[in-house]
């Protein structure tokens, strides 16, 4: 063994309850540079100052200045969402993907901007904010056609379960607490692949055994009890991440049927 016997590899320091690796960007890898990644976290809202680092004549930087052109949302949203959107695009291919709890909606709105795939997208939340009108309009000043593939659902997460069709996609980006179980709850019953990145871990842990929450923190307690009951429902689940400098609750799982 080299050196002293109390040192160990670093792999085998983790903290157990934090076990998933330092991520890349993917979406806009430039922020790898490690003087501009922080920038991904800032919660600010964007603003055309932020265009010297989206000059790129592609269609996600015109998207991001556009966004920054209306002030739509915070920095670290529309990383969040990119991100998020380019880790499960390629697993969540459906004619109709639906966003639970979607707030202000870029996540969605992201498939029906790339998703050749998709023809209809489905935002649902209780309201619709004001975020969303100007995310939307931003999106569709570069890609058009959006429009008509893109309806909003006011409606809450336990009434909307009959209006929407069986086989879909859906994705929830930061459902809060036992919404996300609410979200699994209702992909399970319309046979839908799923997307999650779950979020408040208040009360999540309640149904995995005390030994798991207590040993690891209700965090990946919760999202291994999650695991275990998509399995049991005949799915496979894959996890990974977003970067950890856009937010500390960055697992996504992946459910396939």
């Amino acid at each position: 063994m080299n050196g002293p016997p109390h040192e160990l590899p670093e792999a085998d320091l983790r903290d157990p309850r934090d076990p998933l690796p330092p991520t890349p960007f993917i979406a806009f890898r430039r922020f790898n540079d490690p003087e501009l990644r922080p920038l991904a976290g800032l919660k600010v809202r964007i603003s055309p100052r932020a265009n010297a680092l989206f000059e790129g004549d592609n269609l996600p930087h015109r998207l991001v200045r556009a966004l920054a052109a209306r002030r739509a949302l915070p920095i670290k949203e529309i990383f969040e969402s990119f991100e998020f959107f380019e880790r499960v695009r390629r697993r969540m291919r459906a004619e109709t993907v639906v966003d639970l709890c979607c707030g202000h909606g870029l996540t969605g709105l992201l498939f029906a901007v790339f998703a050749r795939r998709t023809e209809e997208v489905i935002l649902v939340d209780k309201r619709c904010p004001e975020t969303h009108h100007a995310t939307y309009e931003a999106l569709k000043s570069e890609a058009p056609w959006i429009e008509g593939r893109v309806r909003f659902m006011e409606t809450p997460l336990s009434k909307v379960g009959g209006e929407l069709p069986e086989g879909a996609a859906m994705i929830a980006v930061h459902a809060c607490g036992k919404r996300t179980d609410a979200c699994i709850e209702l992909g399970v019953a319309k046979k839908a692949k799923m997307a999650l990145m779950p979020c408040c871990y208040f009360h999540t842990a309640d149904s995995a055994p005390k030994v798991l929450a207590e040993t690891l923190g209700p965090e990946l307690a919760s999202d291994i009890d999650r695991t275990y009951r998509l399995e049991a429902a005949g799915y496979q689940v894959q996890w990974s991440a977003i970067p950890e400098v856009i937010t500390p609750k960055r697992r996504i799982l992946v459910a396939l049927r």
